[in-house]
């Protein structure tokens, strides 16, 4: 798929968008996928401001050859026309190298503000770069071994008896799976299958918890916070992998204001991490506050029209302020 330009969207998209404007920036957004609700949401908001924006996927980004050499490609187009990329990447564990390399040529390009560059994004997708940069900001997170056999996974039973297995890159709750009555021969086969599947996984206890909190936080700022109503089977905000036949996920999400202490906790890991805007997933436990993960790629529309502008333009104004560090707009 190529990169939507402005003439296509006057003429296709039920977004429209507006004529540029004396001042007026050329943005880029790369988006998790095509038709992905929260860039759209963006892109709107930036066009309302009388912003040219261009939405694309990684397979827009390329290389061309000119007189000087290699250059980024968007669409075709020398990268270097941009002003600004918000990167909405997706980098997952089956597309990892493809995506790394991407994003890393548009890292590359002198005088594109790159929101965020490919470093800041690869180790916050990382779950094991992400807690331990965590752990050194002073951000409390859960205890956290690798495990790569079945013996590494008893050894963690048996110090905290419920425990979390999970790969450290992955989105959604995908193979995100708790063992909370020990190792018998379901949870053996299912922990097996784990480790053949990615070789090496994360391993923490399993904090017993009614609620998820996600604490987005865009700029320095916190924006629309929630709170995942999990409990009991439907223990973690998304099913993963899907439900038994027959099974539910009756997970309600509740937008609310967080506490100070929440709030703070949200913006000091978004700032540890180095991100731009990011959602902070907390859970709140017996001796407090902890960090299960730092999303670079936060999502927000599955809220009511109304709440998704609120990040929506906050992130427009976040474009805006780095995008005039390098560029009075």
């Amino acid at each position: 798929m190529r990169g939507i330009d402005e003439m296509e969207l006057r003429e296709t998209s039920p977004i429209r968008a507006l004529l540029p404007v004396e001042g007026s920036m050329r943005l880029g957004i790369l988006w998790w996928e095509p038709g992905e609700v929260e860039s759209l949401g963006i892109a709107e908001a930036c066009r309302e401001r009388g912003h040219e924006v261009t939405l694309f996927g990684l397979e827009d980004i390329g290389a061309g050859d000119t007189p000087l050499g290699t250059v980024p490609t968007i669409a075709g187009e020398e990268a270097d026309a941009f002003d600004t990329v918000l990167s909405r990447a997706h980098i997952g564990a089956e597309n990892w190298r493809d995506a790394v390399e991407r994003l890393s040529l548009l890292s590359d390009t002198p005088g594109l503000a790159m929101l965020d560059p490919v470093g800041t994004h690869v180790r916050t997708v990382s779950k094991f770069a992400m807690l331990h940069r965590l752990t050194r900001s002073g951000i409390r997170v859960p205890p956290t071994r690798s495990v790569r056999t079945m013996a590494d996974v008893e050894q963690a039973v048996d110090r905290w008896g419920r425990i979390v297995l999970k790969p450290s890159v992955g989105f959604r709750g995908i193979d995100v799976e708790r063992f909370t009555h020990g190792l018998g021969l379901g949870e053996r086969a299912k922990a097996a299958s784990l480790l053949d599947r990615y070789g090496v996984l994360i391993c923490q206890p399993y904090y017993p918890h009614e609620g998820d909190h996600r604490v987005l936080v865009i700029g320095e700022e916190p924006s629309v916070c929630t709170r995942f109503h999990t409990s009991g089977d439907a223990w973690k905000p998304f099913p993963g992998d899907g439900l038994p036949p027959g099974g539910s996920w009756d997970v309600r999400i509740e937008v609310r204001d967080p506490s100070r202490e929440m709030a703070d906790i949200g913006i000091r890991a978004t700032k540890a991490m180095g991100l731009s805007y990011a959602g902070v997933d907390v859970v709140e436990t017996e001796d407090g506050p902890v960090v299960m993960e730092v999303n670079v790629v936060p999502g927000w529309g599955a809220l009511p029209p109304d709440v998704q502008r609120v990040p929506n333009r906050a992130v427009a104004d976040l474009v805006e302020r780095r995008t005039r560090e390098l560029r009075p707009l």
